[in-house]
Parts: C-alpha cells; structure tokens; sequence
C-alpha cells in the first residue's frame, strides 16, 4: 500500500522536512483535542516557506469558525467567520486575508486546507508565506496534515462525547441513588402506611415521605415536581428535605405547606412549581388532616367499596409566595387513603386510551381482598404486561387503616389541628426527685401561650401532680421506667401529653374519690381536674403504655 507521506517527501520539495511521517505519526497518536491542534500547527509551520499558521475550527453551538491556535508573528486569537459567510475555502481565504490586511500583512495571500471527516465539515488549517505554499508537493503535505488532523478531532471529539456520556450517566446513576435514599425505609410488618416510587427515567421530579415522631402520628406527603431531569430532580429534594425537617415540629399540614411555599417561590426558578398534598394521619382513631396544594384529588375508598375524591382548593407550591391554605379532615373508619401522581392515572394504551381515575377504581377493585401494598404492585404489573405504556413519574402513597392498631375503648387520638405548635419535648427517669426536671420546661411552655404567672405556676403544680402518679402508681417505683412530656400551643390553649410506658391502665378506673371519704391519697385527681380545663387518657401510639393529655385554655369558661 502506497504511503503517501512517502510519496509526497520523495517529490523535489524546496527544503523537505526529514521528519514529516513522525510528525503526521504524533498527530494521529495523539488524542486530546488541545494536543492534536498544536502538533498539527507544528507539523505545516515545518513545511518548506510557511511562515503562519492557524487552526480554524466550526463552533458546535452556531457554526462560525474560530481561530483556536497559531503560530508566526500575526495573533488571530479573536479571529471569527461567522457561519453564514464562511462557506468553503475560498471564502474563509478572503475572510481571512481581510483580517490579515487590517493588521498590516497584505501578502501574500493565505491558503486553507479544509479539515473534513465523511463530509463533515470541521475547520480548516490555514497558512500564509511565500508563493511556494500553493507548489503541488507542499500542497499535498498540507492536504495530508489536514486529513489526518480531521480524523484525528474526530476520533478526539467522539471518545469526548462518550466519557461525557459515561460522566453523565454515573452522575445520573448516583442521583438516581440519593433520591431513593431520600424515600422513607419501608416499616415493619403490619404498617399501615405504603408507598412505591417509579421513576420514568434516571431520576425522578416525584417523592413521597411518612414518618411517625414520639406521639405515635404518622407525618405523609407526596409531591410531583413540574418538568423532568435533573432541574426537577434538584427541586424534588429540597421540596422534600423541607418537608422531613420542618413536619418534625409543625402540626398543621396548612401552615406547614405554606411555609415550604414560601420557601420555594424564594428559589424556583424558570417558572418550576411543585404540587403536593402533606398530612397527618392518626392511627388510633383513623383520621387524617390533609392539605393539598394543586395536586391530583386523593382519593378514599371506604368499606363499603365507595370512593371519595378530595380536589385542591390551593394552587401548587412555588406561584404565590403568601397565599393561605387550608386543612380538612376525614375519618377513614377503616378505609383506604390513596394518593398519587398523575403518571399513574396518566398510564396510556396507545394514542388515545388513559387509564383515569375510574380505570384506577376498576383495577383496584378487581383484586380488593388482597393486601394493599400486593394490590399496587399487581396493578402495574398488570399495567405493563396489558400494553399500557407509562409516561411520567409514578408515586402512589396509601394508607390501609385496617391494619391500624386500635385502643380498647376506641378513643379519638388527637391530631394536628387539635394539639398545636410543638413547644418542646421531654424525656425523664420515672423517679419523684427527677420529676422536679419537667418544672421549668412546663413553665416556660406556659408563659409561651401568654398565661401569667400564677396560672403557669398552677399548671405546673398539676403536671407536677400527675407526673408523681406516674412514678407512684403506673411504675409503682420501678426506676427502669421513663415519662415523656410534650407541650404544644394551640391558639387558644396549651396542650400537654404525659406519655408513660408503663402497662396500660383503664380510665374507667382512674376517678377521685369523693372529698367527704376522710381517707388519705386520691385528692391528686381532684387538684389535677380543678386547674386544667380537659383531663383525658388518650389512646398511646404504638409500643404500650399510657397518654395523658391536659389542656388549659386561655379564655375563662361561663
């Protein structure tokens, strides 16, 4: 096979380079793009009679050719050939012999090589000197240093694109991992609350998150950020960070939602807004305190097979930086709760059939006396194997109020709306010098919810009271127990649990005694009902023991 560096060097040239092929060998050797632009720019300057050199390449963006490197007395750093003008290489000669001129260097006239791979066309290698340039033998190198440059960017560009590629790919990999690692770790058997993420792709713009803090009420959201990739990925996690850290200590999903709300609109950007639906769910007595802010209707499906929708009365997070929401609540009785993104309901069989709210019914139905969390992972197998095709990100959040736990005497369980803003929590030994430790707290709890001195101190004589019959009687003196307490702040009230892990105890049977029996102990309850305006055993949330709740009101009853 014939070696045209060979056969090129072998012609009468004015002064041949000897090392041409070793040159033309670095080139195609060399694989960074920087690299091959400057070994190619040494290669034609070693040509007999070249005396500049430039490596012209089209931008990706618009097209124009660019001076990216040069050799010689003239600077074309700035040199630029817009893309509609630079046409072939006579054209881009005239353009760039203008240029020359403006800078003091009328001749003689520069020379392009074009450098073009499987007519792609990439730049050109231009050179000016004296006449000799444009003789057969040193157009002939230069055509050779152009044709290997242009394989060689080529081949550059395309392993570039490919590590990009791989970069993008783990980097979409890890993303993919930090969001699933942000979903809430599926609790033990028997939960009553599920949820099941699909992204569409890589990552996802969904989330959902429940978690249960000391008193036993489940904390939920599910969200569905605007747009796909990474934008809405990023704004997925900080939506949902929001929500983790801030439902720890706020009660009422409506004010919880719009400070997250306000938080969003102060950052979003590029019109991105999150639809979302945040909640609390008690276990106890089955009911939920739900806001939603411009997501899809959560949907109840009671037990007697009928089904609820409950629109959105707010628009999505991220529009309106100070817009109010509000809360509802509902009794599940023993129901199921769904909540959903609408690439569930959005689930298409070819260009015109979506499965919808009442598809969603229907296949739910089709299989109601299995378990809730076998029911949605049958419903999108099925989805799948049917030829239905799926489109965007899919959550599904859903509770099974079956499977909550109930109290003996099916108390009520106290929700957001009812206990307030969390004012502080405590955790001290079951033992009656320790119980001195709940004072200050109490106290402080109290002056917060504007009660003036004599009333706090009253009211931390009584949580002092009912601690002792703690100590005394729940735990009978066993130092191995504890007591929790919990203040909240109620518009109207302060709210305080008194949480023992003692065994449970009946209410029925906790009663002052009558003040006329001359007998000792039992005033305790007396003195506990006469400062607090709502004595109450409460159902406790999972784990055993006992819930005292007590509420002060700030307005004087009739």
């Amino acid at each position: 096979m014939a070696d045209p560096v060979r056969d090129i060097t072998d012609e009468a040239l004015p002064d041949p380079p000897a090392d041409l092929a070793a040159m033309v060998r670095r080139i195609a050797a060399a694989a960074d793009p920087v690299a091959i632009v400057e070994r190619s720019l040494d290669a034609v300057t070693a040509l007999p009679d070249i005396d500049s050199a430039w490596m012209l390449l089209a931008d990706p963006p618009d097209g124009d050719l660019v001076c990216v490197g040069g050799r010689g007395p003239v600077d074309l750093s700035a040199f630029k050939v817009p893309a509609a003008t630079h046409g072939g290489a006579a054209a881009t000669e005239r353009a760039l012999a203008a240029s020359l001129a403006s800078r003091g260097l009328t001749a003689p006239s520069p020379t392009c090589a074009p450098l073009v791979v499987a007519d792609r066309h990439l730049g050109h290698i231009a050179v000016a000197g004296r006449p000799s340039v444009d003789a057969e033998p040193v157009r002939r190198c230069l055509d050779v240093i152009a044709t290997t440059t242009a394989l060689g960017l080529s081949h550059a560009r395309l392993a570039q694109t490919s590590a990009e590629q791989e970069r993008d790919r783990r980097d979409l990999a890890l993303a993919g991992e930090i969001q699933r690692s942000l979903l809430p770790k599926p609790d033990a058997a028997g939960s009553a609350v599920y949820g099941l993420n699909r992204p569409y792709r890589k990552v996802s713009g969904d989330f959902f998150d429940f978690f249960s803090p000391p008193d036993g009420l489940v904390r939920f959201a599910l969200g569905d950020v605007s747009g796909k990739g990474m934008n809405a990925a990023l704004l997925m996690a900080k939506t949902a960070s929001l929500f983790r850290c801030l439902g720890k200590t706020m009660n009422d999903p409506a004010d919880l939602l719009a400070l997250i709300n306000r938080e969003i609109c102060e950052t979003a950007s590029r019109g991105m807004f999150v639809t979302m639906v945040a909640g609390v769910y008690a276990p106890a007595s089955g009911r939920v305190r739900f806001a939603n802010a411009g997501h899809q209707p959560p949907l109840l499906r009671r037990t007697d097979r009928t089904y609820e929708e409950f629109p959105a009365d707010a628009p999505p997070l991220g529009i309106i930086p100070e817009i109010a929401f509000d809360a509802r609540t509902v009794d599940l009785d023993g129901g199921e709760f769904f909540i959903f993104t609408d690439g569930l309901t959005e689930y298409r069989h070819g260009d015109s059939d979506v499965l919808g709210v009442d598809g969603l019914i229907q296949m739910l139905e089709t299989m109601a006396d299995s378990p809730l969390e076998e029911r949605l992972h049958v419903l999108l197998a099925d989805l799948d194997r049917d030829g239905w095709e799926v489109r965007d990100d899919l959550t599904v959040l859903a509770i099974d109020d079956a499977k909550a736990s109930r109290s003996l005497d099916g108390g009520g369980g106290v929700i957001a709306a009812g206990q307030g803003e969390t004012l502080g929590f405590l955790t001290v030994p079951a033992l009656v010098d320790r119980v001195r430790l709940v004072r200050g707290a109490v106290e402080a709890a109290a002056r917060l919810c504007g009660f003036d001195v004599a009333t706090s101190a009253d009211i931390v004589l009584a949580v002092a009271e009912a601690c002792q019959n703690v100590v005394v009687h729940a735990y009978a003196d066993r130092a191995e127990g504890t007591i929790e307490l919990r203040t909240f702040r109620r518009p109207d009230a302060l709210v305080i649990h008194i949480r023992d892990f003692a065994p449970a105890v009946d209410p029925r049977t906790v009663r002052p005694r009558d003040l006329d029996d001359i007998i000792p102990g039992g005033l305790g309850t007396h003195f506990i009902r006469e400062i607090m305006d709502e004595v109450d055993f409460l159902p406790p949330p999972s784990g055993g023991g006992n819930l005292l709740q007590l509420i002060k009101t700030r307005v004087e009853r009739e």
